[in-house]
Formats: structure tokens, sequence, C-alpha cells
């Protein structure tokens, strides 16, 4: 039941588990473990033929105390402070998945929730990006109109210069005109005599 339990939940969470690239390494409990996917039995002494002491599941954490000298069993203490012998060949130093499963689980809710947090600023940034456009494009049409504005009254000012110059040109074309008109209707009078001088 436990190893069915542990598939499901292993095979659901292992796409999400090998995402996580910025994981720490995880902490393990003990140095050698029951291997996986698998349960023993645990013996009195080096060998088949000592009496059972009972199961033991995978993944369980243990402590090696020693090994028989041809290396085929391992003597050790589970976590229960049970203390046995069991074949070598099922004792691993890797950490167990049914230990690996709640830290990965752990660590994927964490790292929702920074998932989150961050989709949560990008949005509020995304809003502060896009009424920084708006303000831009406002400001933009502003000064574009400013700008035509003044090109406006430059065209105003110097259309006023130019009317102001004919003006001035005008009055003086008239004062020109009176001045030669007056010189030459003075030519015209007549010239007044000088009195002879009567002691002559």
């Amino acid at each position: 039941m436990i190893r069915k339990w542990l598939a499901v939940a292993l095979f659901t969470c292992s796409f999400q588990a090998l995402a996580l690239q910025d994981t720490p390494e995880l902490e393990a409990s003990s140095s050698h473990y029951i291997k996986d996917d698998l349960f023993i039995f645990m013996h009195t002494g080096p060998g088949r033929n000592y009496r059972i002491l009972g199961s033991i599941e995978a993944g369980t954490p243990i402590t090696v105390v020693s090994t028989d000298s041809d290396a085929e069993f391992t003597q050790i203490t589970d976590d229960d402070g049970r203390e046995g012998w069991v074949e070598s060949k099922f004792v691993s130093n890797t950490m167990s998945r049914a230990e690996k499963l709640p830290i990965i689980s752990e660590q994927l809710t964490e790292n929702q929730a920074e998932l989150q947090a961050s989709q949560s600023d990008n949005a509020r940034l995304r809003q502060q990006l896009n009424d920084a456009r708006q303000q831009i494009s406002q400001l933009s049409t502003e000064n574009e109109a400013q700008a035509s504005e003044i090109v406006s009254l430059a065209d105003k000012v110097e259309s006023a210069n130019k009317d102001e110059l004919v003006m001035w040109f005008t009055r003086g074309g008239f004062v020109a005109g009176g001045g030669i008109l007056l010189g030459v209707l003075l030519t015209y009078f007549p010239k007044r005599k000088r009195r002879s001088s009567e002691w002559m």
C-alpha cells in the first residue's frame, strides 16, 4: 500500500520536481537506507538461516553497525531502535524516495508561492509600464500641440512685422511724394520782384 502511494505521489510530482533547478541539496537524516521498492527481513545473525526478527520497509533510514567477513550481510539499527542483520545488497547510501518526497513537496510549495509572488510583481510592473506609456503618449500629444501653437504664434509675429514694415514704407513714400510735389509747386509761384534802390 505504501509502495503504491509512493509511486503515485512520485509520478505526480516528478515533472515539477525536475523543474526545480535552483533547489538546494536535500539534507539526509541518515547515511544509509534500505533500497526503495521492496521490503526485506531482518535476521538475528549474518545469514538467512538465522531467526527472522521482522520485516523492514523500503526507504527506512538505518544505522550501519558492522558487516560480516564476506560482506554479504550488514548489521544495522533501524529507526525503531531494532538491531539485526540484513543482506548487504539491499543497503544503500542514497536518500530514499520516501524521505525525499515530503522535502521536495515542501520545496515545491515554496517555489509555487515565490512564482505567484513574482507573477503578482510582474502584473504590477506591467500596469506601471502601461500607465507610464499613457503618460508619455499624453505628454507627446501636449508637446505636439504646444509646438504647433509656437509655430502659429511665430507666423503671426512675422506677419505683424511685415505689415508694420509695409506701413512704414508706405508712410515714407507719402512723405517723400509730398515733398517732391511741394517742391514742384513752389517752382510755379511767381518770384517777388525786389524794389529798386531810390538813391541810385
